[in-house]
């Protein structure tokens, strides 16, 4: 008896805090929209046993809803993330790119790599002289347990159609060609980030690349680089989209990615039950190689 009362005031509790949320943008006339960028940033973040991660499908949502309410005039990224996945990354920056409302990027505690990708796309960029950003490079990690496996004298054998079908895998050493080919796509990867980056800053390329090297930069660091425009907080962001979009009297309205009580419910249960390890063991197995920026 006492679980089903526990359960049903948790439901109510999710669903008043969504009505409210609902709510509290049709009261908005002068708005401007806080999106949260805080995390790692993945596709998929349910495919993670992180509780951290943001996908960048629930910030595209936030992001649509933001451009399609006629009431926001304007949108700040609140972002304290390292980065992640790359292509999750680049669709944030293109969209951003693309919006019709302007955009003012707020680096946290750090706004670096993917991050920093994103924001470089918005109109201004704030950050504090201490705040972490830059780190403009991209990493590849794998597992070798080639030499686990040789010690307990285990051996692997898959068949293949196709003589790099197996690049990346963990249980053989990866050959000196195979490390060529993965460096060359790493390095493709940062060419385009710099491009990027460049274009949305408008910075001399060559310059850009000369800072690129994946070394991160204190807020201060970044505005002498002209990474960052305005050295401050969440009030300096504030004002700098109340100036772009000429607003006297705003209204700020919290976007925040929404998880429902049955996300959180089959998460948590996962964790402590091991799907969630399994599943992490199965995407694991299906792609060992991890590419970050």
């Amino acid at each position: 008896m006492i679980s089903v009362i526990v359960l049903l005031w948790i439901i109510g509790f999710v669903s008043a805090k969504i009505i409210h949320s609902t709510f509290e943008e049709d009261l908005v006339t002068n708005g401007i929209a806080v999106i949260q960028i805080h995390g790692p940033i993945t596709i998929d973040a349910t495919n993670t046993l992180s509780f951290s991660s943001i996908s960048s499908s629930s910030i595209l949502s936030n992001l649509e809803k933001a451009q399609k309410n006629k009431n926001i005039k304007a949108i700040i990224l609140d972002i304290n993330s390292p980065g992640g996945a790359v292509v999750a990354s680049k669709e944030l920056s293109n969209i951003i790119k693309r919006s019709e409302k302007p955009v003012v990027a707020l680096i946290r505690e750090v706004g670096a790599s993917g991050a920093y990708w994103i924001a470089s796309s918005a109109d201004k960029i704030v950050a504090d002289q201490l705040s972490i950003t830059g780190s403009i490079g991209v990493s590849a990690s794998y597992f070798d347990l080639s030499g686990l496996l040789e010690r307990y004298d285990i051996e692997y054998e898959q068949l293949t159609a196709g003589s790099r079908k197996e690049l990346g895998t963990p249980y053989k050493e990866i050959s000196s060609q195979e490390r060529i080919i993965l460096q060359k796509k790493i390095d493709r990867i940062h060419e385009v980030f710099i491009e990027d980056v460049s274009k949305n800053r408008n910075l001399n390329p060559q310059r850009t690349a000369q800072i690129s090297t994946g070394e991160f930069y204190l807020g201060e660091e970044a505005f002498k680089l002209n990474l960052v425009d305005v050295l401050g907080g969440r009030a300096e962001a504030l004002a700098e989209a109340q100036n772009l979009a000429n607003l006297t009297k705003p209204q700020i309205v919290e976007y925040k990615e929404k998880k429902s009580f049955l996300d959180f419910f089959t998460r948590t249960t996962a964790y402590y039950i091991g799907k969630g390890i399994a599943s992490e063991l199965r995407s694991y197995e299906d792609s060992s190689l991890s590419i970050k920026a």
